[in-house]
């Protein structure tokens, strides 16, 4: 089972503590993803749904029964081709112009007629029916990444304004999403790992938020692993280096000038450094018994007596 399986199904679990709620989240769903389509078989209008979730589509059904006076007929669309299995929902009868007005896709004016427009539907003001509406829409159409791989939510819709209704809807709830065009359809998404904490908070699903959060400490923790990891090997790589260029102008100087053009003090670091190129700086300061600053200053002279030497200009004793 994928995360955004896990995450429906903890949703379909949610507790509805008001009856209303029902309506709410069966509006969010039909908000989302329904479609008017024509039944030859009953002879009528009625909203058609279409998932991948089977336990999405029957636990909208069973609200749409126990909230409308409507009749849900389900039935299994298999695509040899693409290899695709979808579960597809049909809702017809008295209460059929009911939902699609709670659900903001219809309207009627004074007179009683009829128009067809995209708004966000009315009763949404307090938090709980706000919450079961929005849980209707990410059952209908939502995903959720593994929480191993990172943090994005999505909400994925065939039409524009719908799109952006519910992106504004979340933002007025202290969720803001960002919305993008793929395709043919438009995107609700949430990539902030904060962002996509409170969306599943306010829709209710609280022990899926807390795996994406132990999924962010997680990768968290692993990419400052990761940081001091390749710093230390940045500087181990740098140290060599720096060990390997001057022990080639030790090897220069003594092969043109002979020992004998250091003095004691560069002497000394020299032969250190010679029998110890893995040390570093701080090392093999230590192996001398002098200062760190101080064994930088020698090195430094010794480099530029070997610069001297390539360049060809006048030499001098070292001492």
């Amino acid at each position: 089972m994928s995360f955004s399986q896990e995450v429906k199904t903890e949703l379909t679990e949610v507790r509805l503590r008001r009856g209303s709620d029902g309506a709410k989240l069966v509006a969010g769903a039909t908000f989302a993803a329904a479609s008017l389509k024509y039944s030859r078989e009953h002879r009528t209008w009625g909203l058609h749904y279409v998932s991948e979730s089977a336990l999405c589509i029957n636990f909208i059904a069973k609200l749409a029964a126990k909230s409308y006076e409507l009749e849900p007929e389900i039935s299994l669309n298999v695509h040899q081709r693409l290899h695709a299995r979808n579960t597809e929902l049909f809702l017809y009868g008295k209460d059929t112009d009911k939902l699609c007005e709670d659900a903001g896709l219809i309207s009627f004016d004074e007179n009683g007629d009829k128009s067809f427009e995209t708004r966000i539907p009315d009763g949404l003001e307090s938090e709980h029916a706000c919450r079961a509406f929005i849980r209707g829409v990410f059952l209908a159409c939502g995903s959720v990444s593994d929480p191993s791989s990172g943090c994005h939510a999505e909400l994925v819709f065939k039409n524009e304004a719908v799109a952006s209704k519910v992106a504004k809807l979340l933002a007025e709830r202290g969720i803001p999403p960002k919305v993008s065009k793929r395709k043919n359809l438009w995107v609700v998404y949430m990539k902030n790992g904060d962002t996509v904490e409170d969306f599943l908070t306010f829709m209710g699903a609280g022990e899926s938020m807390l795996a994406v959060r132990d999924g962010r400490m997680i990768r968290e923790a692993a990419n400052n692993s990761n940081r001091e990891v390749n710093c230390l090997v940045a500087n181990m790589e740098k140290a060599a280096k720096a060990s390997t260029a001057q022990v080639e102008d030790i090897k220069l100087i003594i092969c043109e000038l002979g020992v004998d053009c250091l003095s004691e003090e560069l002497y000394e670091v020299a032969e250190a450094r010679m029998a110890n190129p893995e040390l570093t700086l701080t090392e093999l300061a230590e192996k001398v018994g002098i200062g760190r600053s101080a064994v930088n200053y020698r090195l430094k002279k010794i480099q530029a007596l070997a610069a001297d030497i390539r360049s060809g200009s006048r030499i001098g004793d070292g001492k």
